[in-house]
């Protein structure tokens, strides 16, 4: 909480003025009076009375303008930035005075009334243009071009801070103006997302007056905030039922919508104190809150708190954090979790920020204190303020007005990698506006809540006066497809769709439904194709896109088939193996007589035979045993389809302790040791090849084995070997990250002491001979005797 919004109340009593008055006039007229007295004329002096109270009991704006601003000055001094407001344009009223001018469009930029800012900003500098005897402060036009930026004017807020640039000599300034500047460009070229929906949060939470520091439970279901209540203007003149901020509950709902708001008890919300931002712990059990002391609108002392949820679900035993309380402002809590122990991040302005509030963080330590407050540094704090913190899981969320932002106040998030922030990214627009946009806060789904003073929210005076919470979440782009066929005249049924993602040029596995009509959800930015059959007519074939779709869409295509001749008959196979089907299957089918050949790697293998023939189709799969299946279409009388399921069984070869077993398709680039995609040739084969070994660990828990990497003779001895001993702790990594205990393997390098033909150092051979011998290879060295695996072959480099 930055500033608390309070509307204004009377500042003099009208009736004092009247008393006074009668006691000057009395004091200098005394003998007057005597005289009439004496002379018995009472009524004159009366009627003379009346007038003179009725004359000085006028409302304030009668009031002598000097009086006026001296209670402007004192209400500004105050932090009563609405009731000095009040009385500067009552003062201006009468005077016209440049200066005032100045004060009212700064008490508006105070009070996030950014177009009434701007238009009196507008007016100072317009009219002290060409006037010398009026001091101008020098960061007017830097205010005035901040507020036309937080009113969604980029283009002359750009020209603006250009402006302020040329003159100023403030350096802290000129940064900020120069990030203002980056902001506005970078705003004007965002792009709507499209794939966010931001709702306020609604009227069972928000109201007219401010909300703050919503904190979610991870369900998503609990939303504690700090809020004023009040339904009209809060006047702070003693008759207020209740002018203080304090600690709200809301419970959403089945249906998605919120409890009214319900305050904490008094001992959370304190009475005759101000509760500022609330956060809970990871597990629910602890919340941290501030109570802050005010100075009109802007807080002057907040001191951090904690509470330990009870049996009964309620908070109470408050305690004053005070291992982290000083001389200073705390604010905005948050917990987190760092190296394994809590951690709670908080703004303040304590000694040896960068700029005015910078994120902190510290550990708890096992007592419940908290160590040293630690200043997040740099890369997240800027000569700006940095506020409300949100730390989860590496993210740290916040926002800040010293990056180049959209606004005010932006969201922004960095990444932490245990010892340093990435360079903070803004969230982007929807979470972001040109306003205010504070008190990031994720549920478990990845909705992030926030609060924002953007156009729209419930306010009471000016449209940007208030702050209300919102929700901000991802809305899925759901792309539908229908496909339905026609002969030409009428609907037809019963058809085939067999339906391939066909982006980069590789086809993946096909999607085959047999049905009246093609149903799917398809991808978004993928290229497809769907071919069409039925018996009796010819196949069709479309192709399509979904590139550039950005909002949820139904694609519809008819394709029109055409009949083919009366008797037509097709084959449709697929293959099982242990009661699922295989994909990816290569499928040879062959007419016996003349020795045709169609081969094909499929899903399921659709093709037209001809008649009177007779058919041999085989299916062989890497690791398994093949299929075969003879059928004929010499009796075929009318369109048909031949039905065929072939069964595949895995290969199994016995395996004996000590036997070397050589890992297929496992081959490293040019003096590269990982196993990893930058490292080896053709990545997708290595992780099907050591998959298979990892696979054989985990069905033989009790294995030790050798893992050993060997290489050609080129190259010198020494080198060879210190290469190969790195592939092997290479693959052993990647198995250790894989879940496979590091005792259970052992890497070993051979270099080229194991050579499996002739081509030692200075013997000439072929490339293909060499390859025999960079190959890498395991064996069992301690567990059971034999083992069963499923045979690998090579698929080819």
């Amino acid at each position: 909480m930055n500033n608390f919004h309070y509307y204004p109340h009377c500042f003099f009593n009208c009736s004092l003025f009247i008393i006074i008055y009668f006691v000057i006039f009395f004091i200098v007229h005394y003998s007057f009076f005597i005289e009439l007295i004496m002379r018995f004329k009472i009524l004159f002096f009366l009627i003379n009375l009346c007038c003179i109270a009725v004359g000085f009991s006028q409302p304030i704006n009668g009031a002598r303008p000097e009086y006026l601003l001296q209670a402007a000055e004192e209400r500004k001094e105050a932090k009563d930035y609405y009731n000095s407001l009040d009385l500067y344009e009552k003062y201006y009223e009468q005077t016209k005075d440049l200066a005032a001018a100045f004060e009212i469009a700064q008490m508006n930029k105070n009070l996030n009334d950014y177009a009434k800012a701007e238009t009196w900003y507008s007016r100072f500098l317009q009219r002290t243009k060409n006037i010398t005897t009026v001091e101008v402060d020098p960061n007017t036009r830097f205010y005035y071009a901040q507020m036309m930026k937080m009113n969604g004017k980029y283009d002359e807020s750009i020209i603006a801070f250009e402006d302020f640039l040329k003159e100023s000599k403030d350096s802290v300034k000129n940064v900020l103006a120069q990030n203002e500047i980056l902001g506005a460009k970078q705003a004007m070229g965002m792009k709507e997302n499209v794939q966010l929906v931001v709702d306020n949060i609604g009227t069972g939470v928000n109201t007219p007056n401010n909300e703050y520091s919503p904190s979610i439970t991870g369900d998503g279901n609990t939303l504690y905030f700090t809020a004023f209540r009040s339904k009209g203007i809060i006047k702070l003149d003693g008759k207020e039922d209740d002018p203080y901020v304090k600690v709200y509950k809301s419970m959403r709902d089945t249906a998605g919508e919120w409890s009214k708001a319900i305050a904490l008890d008094d001992k959370i919300n304190r009475v005759g104190a101000h509760q500022g931002g609330v956060a809970l712990s990871t597990d629910g059990k602890m919340m941290y809150f501030t109570r802050i002391g005010l100075s009109g609108n802007e807080v002057t002392q907040s001191n951090l708190y904690v509470s330990k949820k009870q049996d009964d679900g309620t908070f109470g035993n408050v305690n004053e954090v005070k291992s982290l309380n000083g001389k200073y402002i705390i604010k905005h809590p948050n917990v987190g979790e760092m190296y394994g122990k809590e951690v709670l991040f908080f703004a303040s302005n304590m000694d040896g920020t960068k700029g005015g509030f910078d994120i902190y963080y510290a550990t708890k330590n096992e007592d419940g204190s908290f160590g040293i407050p630690v200043n997040a540094g740099n890369v997240i704090n800027t000569l700006g303020d940095e506020e409300t913190p949100y730390y989860r899981d590496g993210k740290l969320y916040f926002s800040s007005n010293g990056l180049p932002g959209m606004g005010g106040f932006d969201i922004f998030v960095a990444n932490w990698d245990g010892s340093t922030w990435s360079t903070p990214k803004n969230l982007g627009t929807g979470y972001n506006s040109s306003t205010n946009d504070r008190y990031p806060s994720i549920d478990d789904d990845g909705s992030i809540f926030l609060v924002s003073n953007r156009i729209g929210g419930r306010s009471l005076k000016s449209k940007t006066c208030c702050e209300d919470i919102y929700i901000a979440k991802k809305a899925p782009i759901r792309i539908d497809l229908i496909v339905n066929a026609t002969d030409g005249t009428n609907p037809l049924k019963g058809l085939t769709f067999q339906m391939t993602d066909i982006s980069g040029g590789k086809n993946s596995g096909a999607d085959t439904k047999t049905a009246d009509t093609y149903n799917s959800t398809l991808n978004r930015g993928r290229a497809y194709n769907i071919i069409t059959s039925k018996p009796g007519y010819y196949n069709d074939t479309i192709q399509f896109n979904t590139v550039g779709i950005n909002t949820s869409s139904t694609i519809k295509k008819e394709v029109r088939l055409r009949p083919t001749p009366t008797i037509v008959a097709s084959l449709r196979a697929i293959t099982m193996a242990d009661g699922q089907q295989l994909k990816g299957v290569l499928y040879s089918l062959t007419e016996v007589e003349s020795g045709n050949n169609d081969t094909r790697t499929l899903d399921m293998y659709i093709a037209k035979l001809g008649l009177r023939k007779n058919y041999m189709i085989i299916a062989t799969k890497a690791g398994y045993t093949s299929d075969t299946a003879r059928f004929s279409t010499v009796d075929i009388k009318t369109t048909t389809t031949i039905e065929k399921t072939l069964n595949l069984r895995a290969k199994l070869i016995t395996v004996n302790r000590l036997e070397r077993i050589k890992l297929q398709d496992i081959y490293y680039k040019l003096d590269k040791y990982e196993a990893t995609e930058e490292h080896m040739d053709n990545w997708a084969l290595v992780q099907q090849s050591l998959d298979y070994l990892h696979g054989i660990l985990k069905k033989y828990p009790d294995i030790v084995i050798e893992l050993s990497s060997h290489t050609d003779s080129r190259g010198s001895d020494s080198y060879n070997l210190d290469l190969s001993q790195r592939r092997a702790e290479g693959i052993k990594k990647y198995l250790v990250e894989k879940g496979i205990e590091t005792r259970r393997m052992i890497a070993k390098g051979y270099g080229e002491t194991k050579l499996v033909n002739r081509c030692k150092n200075g013997v000439k051979c072929s490339e293909e001979e060499h390859l025999k011998n960079r190959r890498t290879e395991f064996r069992i060295i301690s567990g059971p005797e034999t083992i069963e695996i499923s045979e690998q072959k090579p698929v080819g480099n």
